[in-house]
C-alpha cells in the first residue's frame, strides 16, 4: 500500500498530495519529489495543496529541509501551493521550507488546515475527480 496518493482537480488545474503515513522518512520525501515532478511536467500550471495532517513524526534534519527549499520545486511555481500541516514538529518544519523558498520562488504558504488550503486555491474537496 502507497504511503500517500496523488488528485487532480482538472477544472482548476490544482494537484493535492495526501501523505497517510505518519512518518515522513527522507526516501518517502524523495519518492513524492519524483512522482510530483513527473506528473507536473505536462499540463499546467497547477497550483498545489500537500496535504500533511497525517504525518506526525520525520526524521529529517532541518539543514536537509533547507537544502529541500533550495532545489528546482517539484511542481513548478507560478501559482499557489499550501503545505497542511498540523503536527507542530511537521508545522514547523514546513513554514522553514517556506521561509526558505519564498525569497528564491514566492506563492507558497504553510496553514493548519484543508479548508484554508481549499480556499486559497479557490477548490473544493469534490473538485478532486482524478486520482493520479
Amino acid at each position: 500500500m502507497s504511503e500517500y496518493h496523488i488528485d487532480l482537480d482538472p477544472a482548476h488545474s490544482v494537484i493535492r498530495l495526501t501523505v497517510t503515513a505518519e512518518t515522513m522518512t527522507p526516501e518517502l520525501a524523495a519518492d513524492i519529489y519524483k512522482r510530483l515532478k513527473g506528473i507536473s511536467t505536462s499540463g499546467g500550471p497547477y497550483a498545489a495543496i500537500y496535504d500533511l495532517t497525517m504525518v506526525k513524526h520525520t526524521p529529517i534534519p532541518t539543514d536537509t529541509v533547507r537544502t529541500y527549499a533550495r532545489r528546482n520545486p517539484s511542481v513548478p511555481m507560478g501559482r499557489p501551493h499550501v503545505v497542511v500541516a498540523e503536527a507542530p514538529t511537521i508545522y514547523g518544519l514546513a513554514r522553514l521550507f517556506e521561509i526558505c523558498r519564498e525569497h528564491v520562488y514566492g506563492l507558497f504558504e504553510t496553514v493548519h488546515t484543508l479548508e484554508e488550503a481549499y480556499k486559497i486555491c479557490e477548490v473544493r474537496p469534490e473538485d478532486f475527480t482524478q486520482r493520479l
